[in-house]
């Protein structure tokens, strides 16, 4: 069982090591980012095999910038299950939970010890407290833990070309510099290929313009023979359909002719003022000569029109006032 001291110094190198993960990981970012103006400068100076070889060597920073990232996600894990490594069983098995994140650490040790030793110095701790056969092991992928993806970060093939044509094509388009890929790589992408195939395919403006082809038969016909065209026989399965006459009529429509009704007399226009530029103060009155309105209707007399002649005999056209009138001359005679 280890002692207190050896645990606190793998937990050390540990932190070291997550810490300079980190750091390096942002650095070989930043410089990825200003080596893709590189190649779209190569690009516009017509060096396109200067930048697939260029291209290549960003593909492999950008995969070991991920095998990076993942290495740390690991360092984390053992970090926080460092009471397992501690607590290591007397038969010398190695805890399930720490089996993997182990696997992984001790088998990308030799490739990313040129820029994090602390990797190495954790590969010598783990021989030492595991094993040299179980980090042999480890080292050679014997357990078949590793990761698939470090597995392809850190391993030695050769680039595909599709990916770094993909590439290209991907700086180029945020560069905004004209490139056109190899057709024959781009072949391989199943994608691009459908792409092409409908591009090809898409009618252009002038075709687009084209009318439509005139019907075999009339409207008679293909109203009539609608039901030999849909059973497959005659036209060879195409249905021919009757021409549409256009919406669009050839004359306009005449307007409806309303009943001309004189509800009254037509008032006149008003008359234009001669001082019509001169400046008005006040309201806006109209001292224009008004004509003479002439009312069609007949007049009705006016009860209080003092202006009438008086009834013959002295009387009055009131009834009333006669009836008071004699009321009063009855008064009189009777005192």
């Amino acid at each position: 069982m280890p002692n207190d001291k050896w645990i606190a110094d793998l937990k050390t190198v540990l932190q070291v090591a997550k810490a300079r993960l980190d750091v390096r990981e942002k650095k070989k970012t930043e410089q990825v980012a200003k080596e893709r103006y590189v190649v779209a400068d190569y690009i516009r100076n017509n060096k396109v095999p200067r930048a697939r070889i260029a291209v290549e060597h960003l593909v492999r920073e950008d995969y070991k910038i991920e095998a990076m990232d993942r290495v740390e996600a690991y360092l984390d894990t053992l970090l926080m299950r460092m009471q397992l490594i501690k607590d290591r069983p007397k038969n010398g098995a190695v805890d399930p939970a720490i089996e993997q994140p182990l696997a992984n650490v001790l088998w990308a040790a030799p490739f990313l010890t040129q820029d994090i030793p602390e990797l190495g110095q954790l590969t010598v701790m783990f021989k030492k407290h595991f094993g040299p056969e179980y980090v042999a092991m480890c080292e050679q992928n014997k357990i078949g833990m590793v990761d698939v993806d470090l597995l392809r970060c850190l391993s030695c093939d050769l680039i595909p070309k599709l990916l770094i044509e993909k590439y290209l094509v991907e700086i180029c388009r945020s560069q905004n510099v004209q490139f056109e890929p190899d057709p024959t790589i781009m072949a391989q992408d199943e994608f691009w290929t459908i792409g092409q195939r409908y591009v090809q395919s898409t009618p252009t403006t002038d075709e687009k313009k084209l009318p439509p082809p005139a019907p075999s038969g009339g409207g008679a016909s293909s109203s009539g023979g609608g039901a030999s065209s849909s059973g497959g026989s005659g036209g060879g399965g195409r249905m021919e359909f009757p021409v549409v006459p256009s919406a669009q009529p050839s004359a306009p429509m005449p307007q409806p002719q309303y009943p001309n009704i004189n509800f009254g007399p037509s008032i006149p226009p008003p008359l234009p003022s001669s001082s019509s530029n001169a400046p008005r103060l006040g309201f806006n009155m109209d001292s224009s000569p008004k004509v003479p309105f002439h009312d069609p209707f007949p007049q009705v007399p006016n009860s209080n029109d003092r202006s009438t002649p008086p009834a013959p005999h002295g009387g009055s056209d009131d009834p009333g006032f006669d009836d008071l009138a004699r009321r009063f001359e009855d008064l009189k005679n009777r005192k």
